[in-house]
């Protein structure tokens, strides 16, 4: 179902011609569901056989009803609707040698099947896969979605929702022959564009990557190697840059080669060296301030070798050397496979190098200790370090009181220059049983616990909980918590946090579920889109973020083969940027199904608003569908 149309008062054509294209659809959805019943009709057989070697099996669900949609972004619209969502899968000589599937769809929306889209999406995925259980196995996938909705934001944080296409394909192949050296290489790419819904904002992306792995054993040495090249172009929306049509294009280059091999004394030796490159570069509309572009390349090599003489004993040797940071401290923060975020710079010269050393020890059963010592020489922001750092950590692993069990660590660290940090890390993990009610939970504390640049700690804590109970037969009840907060020590406009509750209860006709969460903290423009990271000494330039989400859920079966189910939720934010822009949207969705052998009948609702202060006033759009499906089985 078409319950939302492209935003017509942001799109090139006029209402004419989508009016007609409309007109068009409902015909050849007649159509199609004519030729569907007399295909079914005439053709009862289980699979199709093209020549001696295809098979193919085909069905879908075809769906025909009466919908609606009205609202401030859209014009009004109503009348007859048609949809499906089909699958057709089969091989050619064998299935081993080569296996396919596709699903198209046409029209799928929330209030007409089970599709998440806010409006009529219509697209198709297939894959296929060659050579299965040979030597030389192979596989492609290919995507193409239309008028489908996605999100624009950060991962568990409440997201803008936008409208628009995508489309990508993938291949891969191996070569595994015994004996010899083992080959996997693959390709991907793919692109996609959309609005913000109810608006003229436009996010536009595309990515490609290549990636080759290799493994050998030879003479008790383990070898691994791989190179992977990605390149990203990213359009950002107006409110979240200096306004205009803000754009990011960068490529990442990634070698690395490892060996591993046993060595006495119940001993291994780990090798490993890595080269990542990457160039990046911000583009802000003419006349603006702001762009900026970003280059690295790092070579870093590790060493570590681990000896385990007697069963209470063990220890390491380590090694490791980084030739630029702002390259490594790029990748720690999930810069997109090592390309740079936007204002990440810490100096010429960086560079990292440490060498050390530890022991563990098994006390007891349940009771495990060990040191470890590390001694460093790191130059950044135009400074140099050097000093050590010693650490000690205790592990009790049996349950106290059958319910705890516990780690620590202490961490005494100097810079060289004169400044001295003690840091702790602690963690209590919770587990008990009573009376047909399951427990968990866990709390972590840390203070002035040493990051990637010795000169900054972090320090953070963290717990979860969680509890359930079978209340009777086919009665279950749960609830969680979680949380966080976390920030760099003595920064105080360095921390992020977050808080989540869950709870559900489910009979066996029916279940209910609500949630709510908060968070807030930075983000990078990143190119692929936004980059959730802690904060980071050296970086110049990102967003604030601060959200919060609630919503819930129910569904009930009050006689067999009758389902109702029905959702709501609520996002509201405040992203702080060029300009502070406040953010909410809202979502009240209903569906019905009643099934009847093959034949099903399905109504369903759905209210839409999103509000973005930065860019005007909200759009909501409401729509309905009342109709029928049923499933086919072409052949």
């Amino acid at each position: 179902m078409q319950c939302i149309p492209e935003v017509k008062s942001h799109r090139t054509g006029t209402w004419g011609k989508q009016k007609f294209m409309k007109v068009a659809h409902r015909i050849l959805g007649l159509a199609v569901l004519v030729m569907a019943q007399f295909a079914y009709s005439q053709n009862q057989a289980t699979g199709l056989a093209l020549g001696e070697n295809t098979r193919m099996n085909a069905g879908g669900q075809l769906s025909f009803g009466y919908a609606g949609d009205y609202g401030d972004a859209i014009p009004s619209d109503h009348g007859l609707n048609f949809g499906f969502n089909g699958n057709v899968n089969g091989s050619y000589y064998s299935p081993t040698f080569l296996s396919f599937t596709a699903n198209p769809y046409y029209n799928q929306s929330r209030t007409d099947s089970e599709s998440q889209s806010i409006t009529g999406a219509s697209g198709v995925t297939a894959t296929a896969n060659f050579f299965t259980g040979s030597h030389f196995p192979g596989s492609f996938n290919y995507h193409y979605d239309h008028n489908s909705t996605g999100s624009f934001g950060l991962a568990g944080e409440p997201n803008f929702t936008t409208i628009g296409s995508s489309q990508g394909f993938g291949i891969s192949w191996g070569a595994m022959v015994t004996g010899w050296p083992t080959l996997a290489v693959g390709y991907s790419q793919g692109s996609g564009e959309g609005n913000l819904y109810g608006t003229s904002e436009q996010t536009n992306s595309s990515t490609r990557q290549f990636n080759a792995n290799s493994t050998y054993f030879i003479r008790g040495f383990h070898l691994l190697g791989s190179y992977m090249h990605t390149g990203y172009d990213t359009e950002f929306p107006d409110f979240l840059t200096n306004g205009g049509e803000s754009q990011e294009t960068a490529s990442a280059n990634s070698f690395a080669f490892g060996a591993q091999h046993n060595l006495p004394l119940h001993g291994s030796l780990a090798l490993s060296f890595s080269r990542n490159s990457s160039d990046s570069e911000f583009q802000v509309p003419a006349g603006q301030v702001g762009s900026t572009s970003n280059s690295f390349t790092t070579n870093m090599e590790s060493a570590n070798a681990k000896f385990h003489p007697m069963t209470r004993l063990n220890f390491n040797f380590s090694q490791g050397y980084t030739s630029d940071l702002t390259g490594y401290v790029a990748q720690q923060a999930g810069g997109n496979g090592g390309v740079v975020p936007n204002g990440l710079n810490l100096g010429p010269g960086s560079h990292s190098f440490t060498v050390g050393g530890g022991a563990g020890y098994l006390i007891a059963r349940d009771l495990t200790g060990s040191v470890q010592a590390t001694y460093y020489d790191q130059a950044y922001l135009g400074q140099n370090y050097s000093g050590e750092y010693v650490s000690g950590t205790v592990n009790y692993n049996r349950r106290v009181f059958n319910m705890f069990t516990f780690s620590a660590s202490v961490v005494d660290s100097s810079t060289g220059q004169g400044e001295n940090a003690l840091g702790f890390a602690g963690m209590v993990n919770f587990f008990k049983r009573f009376d047909g009610w399951v427990t968990t939970g866990q709390f972590a504390y840390a203070q002035n616990v040493q990051t990637v640049l010795v000169t900054y700690q972090t320090s953070y804590y963290l717990y979860n909980a969680n509890v359930h109970k079978r209340i009777r037969t086919h009665i279950n009840w749960a609830a969680g918590i979680n949380g966080s907060h976390s920030g760099l020590t003595n920064e105080p406009d360095s921390s992020s946090h977050s808080l989540g509750f869950t709870t559900s209860l489910s009979t066996g006709w029916a279940s209910a579920s609500a949630f709510y969460s908060q968070g807030g903290g930075i983000a990078l423009l990143g190119a692929g889109g936004l980059i959730q990271t802690q904060p980071i000494p050296g970086l110049t330039t990102f967003l604030t973020t601060t959200g919060s989400n609630y919503g819930g859920s129910l569904s009930v079966t009050p006689i067999r083969r009758l389902s109702i189910a029905g959702a709501f939720s609520r996002a509201i934010s405040e992203t702080i940027a060029s300009t502070t822009s406040y953010n909410n949207t809202e979502v009240l969705s209903g569906q019905l199904q009643y099934s009847l052998r093959q034949i099903g009948l399905q109504a369903g609702y759905l209210h839409f608003t999103q509000g973005i202060s930065a860019i005007g006033t909200p759009a909501n759009t409401t729509s309905f569908y009342v109709g029928m499906t049923r499933w086919f089985n072409f052949f």
